[in-house]
């Protein structure tokens, strides 16, 4: 299932959609930073829906940050956040409550390839907690060997 835009952030920014929004970013030629990372990040978007095709995960932008919710609420809590700064993928996620060492705890990470940010992303998609049990997660886990 395509990466689903939060439905009240997205009436709010009038887009129709995650896409539409790096893809505005990306065509920005007044400043070449940030069309680099809507460019990139139109990449992480496109592997995501790729590579979840029934699982839903809800969208939330700040700036060019991409914001993972398993739920289409804009204040419900967040699991992932992705942010691309050149050729850079930043990952953080929500240490669960069982694991954290303080309230909001949070892993985070950076890889220079998309290939490498897929296993970010399916890591912190799982150690996060908010897709617990989720089938396709689970197959796509296995697939890279995690």
């Amino acid at each position: 299932m395509p990466l689903l835009a939060n439905t009240k952030q997205n009436k709010r920014k009038r887009l129709n959609g995650i896409e539409e929004y790096y893809l505005d970013i990306s065509l920005d030629k007044s400043n070449s930073v940030w069309s680099e990372r809507g460019k990139n990040m139109l990449k992480f978007v496109e592997m995501l829906n790729e590579n979840f095709k029934k699982t839903k995960i809800w969208g939330l932008t700040s700036h060019s940050r991409l914001i993972l919710q398993n739920e289409d609420k804009w204040d419900s809590k967040w699991f992932v956040i992705i942010e691309a700064l050149g050729h850079e993928y930043y990952f953080e996620y929500l240490i669960t409550d069982d694991k954290k060492p303080w309230e909001n705890a949070t892993v985070k990470g950076v890889t220079r390839n998309l290939v490498d940010a897929k296993k970010y992303l399916l890591i912190s998609m799982n150690e996060s907690g908010g897709w617990n049990n989720n089938l396709e997660l689970e197959r796509l886990l296995k697939e890279i060997g995690t």
